[in-house]
C-alpha cells in the first residue's frame, strides 16, 4: 500500500490518495474521484502510507480511452466557454471569464472568472445549466490565479513562477522588501498580477538570519583597531559588511570605511514591532452550483 501525491495541473497543489498497487511510479497517469467528479492526474510523489490516514483509493491507471475522453471534454469546455462569454455580454455582467473545465465523466462544468466586485450571476447559471445539462460551478479567482492562465514574462525575463513551478501562494509582505534593502517602489516590486512579487520570499530566511548578525543603520559601533566610535550608514546584508562613518563628534575629519561585521561591537537597539503585512485574500465563496 502506497500514499500517492497527485497533481491535476502543472503547478497545482498535491492531492493525496492511496494505491494498492506498489508498482505505481512518479509520472504515471491515474484516474481518481475528486470533489468535482472523475479526473485524470499525474503522480508527483510516492510515499509509504501511514495506516492511520484515511485516504481515497486511486480508481485505476489512465487508459487510452480516458485520454480520448479527456480530449473530447476539453473541446466541449472550450465551446461552453465561448457560449458563456456571449451570455455574459448579453446580460451585461461585470466579469471576465478565463477558462472552463469538464470532469472526465462530463457530470460537472466549472467556469473560472475574475471580477473586482461580487457578481449576481444566477441568471447566467440558469442559462448555462439549461443548455449543457450538467452541474455548473462559477468560481471567482484572484489576480495571481489569473496570471497562471496566460504565458507571461516576469521582470526577470523568464516566465512567471506561478506557471512554471510555484504551487502555493504564500503571503508576501512589504517587510520582506525592507529586510532585503530594496527601495519601496510598488511599481518595481509588483509582479504581472499587480501583487508583490512572489520571489521576495525565496531568500527571506537568509536575509533574516544575516540581519540578526548586523547592526542597524544609524547605530553607533566600536571598530576593532579604531580609536573612536562610528555610525553605521549602510549594510551589505548578503556579504555581512558594514559601512561606518567616523568623525561624528567633529573631533576629526569625516571619513567612511567598510568593515566585515566580525570587527564590530555594538549594543543592539530595541527592535520595533513587525510592520503590518500585506497579504492577498483570494479566498472567495462567490459561487453557485446547480445539481
Amino acid at each position: 500500500m502506497k500514499k500517492v501525491g497527485i497533481r491535476f495541473k502543472k503547478t497545482g497543489k498535491l492531492s493525496f490518495y492511496k494505491s494498492e498497487n506498489d508498482d505505481i511510479n512518479i509520472s504515471d497517469s491515474v484516474v481518481v474521484d475528486t470533489e468535482k467528479g472523475e479526473e485524470i492526474g499525474v503522480v508527483a510523489k510516492v510515499l509509504d502510507i501511514d495506516n492511520e490516514e484515511e485516504l481515497e483509493n486511486i480508481k485505476r491507471f489512465a487508459t487510452e480511452e480516458d485520454f480520448k475522453n479527456q480530449k473530447e471534454m476539453n473541446e466541449k469546455a472550450k465551446e461552453a466557454l465561448s457560449f458563456c462569454k456571449e451570455q455574459v455580454k448579453k446580460l451585461e455582467l461585470d466579469m471576465k471569464l478565463l477558462t472552463a473545465e469538464y470532469t472526465l465523466d462530463g457530470s460537472k462544468l466549472t467556469i473560472y472568472f475574475v471580477s473586482e466586485d461580487r457578481v449576481d450571476f444566477r441568471e447566467l447559471v440558469k442559462i448555462i445549466a439549461s443548455k449543457y445539462r450538467a452541474r455548473i460551478e462559477l468560481r471567482q479567482i484572484g489576480p495571481r490565479d489569473e496570471v497562471r492562465e496566460y504565458p507571461t514574462l516576469g521582470m526577470c525575463g523568464k516566465e512567471v513562477c506561478c506557471r512554471t513551478h510555484l504551487q502555493d501562494f504564500d503571503p508576501v509582505t512589504i517587510k520582506m522588501a525592507k529586510e532585503q534593502g530594496l527601495q519601496i517602489n510598488m511599481t518595481k516590486l509588483s509582479g504581472a498580477c499587480g501583487k508583490l512579487m512572489c520571489c521576495l520570499r525565496y531568500e527571506e530566511e537568509l536575509y533574516k538570519e544575516n540581519l540578526k548578525k548586523l547592526p542597524k543603520v544609524g547605530e553607533i559601533v566600536k571598530v576593532k583597531g579604531e580609536k573612536e566610535k562610528g555610525k553605521v550608514t549602510a549594510v551589505d546584508i548578503l556579504n555581512l559588511n558594514v559601512k561606518v562613518r567616523f568623525g561624528i563628534d567633529d573631533e576629526e575629519e569625516e571619513r567612511y570605511e567598510t568593515y566585515p561585521v566580525d570587527k564590530l561591537k555594538w549594543t543592539p537597539k530595541q527592535t520595533k514591532k513587525d510592520d503590518v503585512e500585506e497579504t492577498d485574500d483570494e479566498n472567495y465563496d462567490n459561487e453557485e452550483i446547480i445539481e
